[in-house]
């Protein structure tokens, strides 16, 4: 194979979209008058299903591939905090991941990198992985155009540069929804897309339910999804630091999250 070329990946979504085509054409040819349509009915129904499935959950991969875990063979968990930075919270995180030892992820918003950027440069200074949580974080990004896409990911991608010198090599959805324009707009500007596979539920739910959840649900390679950005700092350091401990004493270790899942990019 040449230099540079890729294999053709079949994505999940081309798959289905693929086999939905199929199956239309030999109902189609197969049935007639209401039988049909109730099959078309529900052929589109469960087309559909599948398809907003795909959007809602990164962790199906379901339009190309994501880092949800990193190495299952190894007790080492990651942390990692969206939707920052935040003044009022971010500042004293970092002062306990510092007394605690542990690297972690950030995945910043453009807009708060814009207002902070002394910050942005603390969380890289010390050690912390920074990445791409798109410039305004918005909403309804699974119904935003090939051209908006692309211009929230690469105004955050500048933004973060410009602050610190340094540019993200990881973009996490927000809310983690995808959709199909998502593959072309990250091969363009060089990105991976990050999920988790531990959601905490810490923008809805009181610090010691989020904390069990974490507890419960973590295994060797997760990836934990927490929030800086916007929780009340209270929080933020209870749920930080009884994850810590309470990994801990089960033999978990912590490490960045690149640094778990190397060679884990499907």
């Amino acid at each position: 194979m040449p230099r540079g070329c890729r294999p053709c990946t079949m994505t999940r979504f081309l798959f289905t979209t693929l086999l939905a085509t199929i199956l239309f054409f030999a109902i189609g040819l197969s049935f007639h008058g209401w039988t049909r349509i109730w099959i078309y009915t529900a052929f589109w129904t469960v087309y559909f299903i599948i398809l907003a499935c795909g959007v809602a959950f990164v962790q199906l991969k379901f339009f190309g591939p994501v880092i949800c875990r990193g190495d299952p063979h190894r007790m080492c968990v990651a942390l990692s905090f969206d939707d920052g930075p935040d003044p009022a919270t971010t500042p004293a995180l970092l002062d306990l991941l510092a007394q605690e030892k542990i690297p972690a992820a950030f995945f910043c918003i453009g807009k708060n990198v814009a207002a902070n950027p002394a910050l942005t440069v603390r969380i890289a200074a010390e050690g912390h992985l920074l990445g791409n949580h798109t410039f305004t974080h918005p909403k309804w990004i699974s119904l935003l155009s090939r051209r908006e896409l692309l211009n929230e990911i690469s105004l955050a991608q500048e933004q973060i540069c410009s602050a610190t010198g340094i540019t993200p090599i990881y973009m996490r959805p927000p809310m983690g929804l995808t959709n199909p324009r998502y593959a072309g707009v990250l091969k363009q500007l060089g990105l991976q897309m990050a999920g988790w596979d531990v959601r905490s539920m810490d923008t809805r739910w009181p610090p010691r339910q989020v904390i069990r959840r974490v507890l419960r649900k973590a295994r060797p390679g997760s990836i934990i999804l927490l929030h800086d950005g916007g929780r009340p700092p209270d929080h933020v350091l209870e749920i930080t630091r009884e994850v810590i401990h309470g990994l801990r004493e089960r033999g978990f270790e912590f490490e960045r999250m690149d640094r778990i899942t190397i060679g884990n990019n499907e």
